[in-house]
């Protein structure tokens, strides 16, 4: 065997020999630090989960103090809400609810375009008031208001009234 064979041989074995270690030690070495970075991002995942629950349980109470401000609730209808948000200026000021109509529905591109109707009697101040109020509730646009002097034959006296119309949008599900 010549000094040639001998080099070849002793490269070939050395080759030989690296790639059974890579196969035996440092590859499993490698998967082994691979899986100690997972568990370490789930470890400071989890240790931070109190913290997190804490400060989503904050902010659900602030949420829910908004809801109960504006008199909103997940169980009544928006228009249950809009009724109820006139009958307590109805108390307040001397208006009177005529006709609440069916809300008008149009569906397009996954937006559901709701406008609601209603007829209010009363004072032009009081409908007037009745008008700044709806818009600084923020319901909704108040899209139109008319005023239609009406005469009432039974008590021979003109009664002012007032058309609102009232949109809002919805996403659909």
């Amino acid at each position: 065997m010549t000094d040639k064979h001998k080099n070849i041989g002793l490269i070939i074995g050395f080759l030989l020999l690296f790639i059974i270690s890579y196969i035996f030690s440092i590859q499993k070495t490698i998967d082994l630090k691979a899986r100690l970075k997972v568990l370490k991002k789930e470890k400071e995942l989890l240790s931070n989960a109190s913290e997190r629950i804490f400060n989503l349980q904050q902010e659900n109470k602030y949420l829910d103090s908004i809801l109960k401000r504006k008199e909103l609730s997940i169980e009544n209808s928006f228009q249950q809400l809009l009724l109820n948000k006139l009958n307590n200026f109805k108390k307040e000021t001397s208006i009177e609810i005529i006709s609440f109509n069916e809300p008008h529905q149009i569906i397009k591109n996954n937006t559901n375009l709701l406008t609601y109707s209603f007829e209010i009697r009363g004072g032009f101040n009081a409908l007037l008031k009745l008008t700044n109020f709806l818009e600084k509730q923020q319901l909704g646009k108040l899209v139109s208001v008319n005023f239609e002097k009406k005469k009432n034959y039974r008590t021979n006296r003109e009664e002012l009234t007032g058309q609102f119309y009232l949109q809002k949008l919805e996403q659909q599900n």
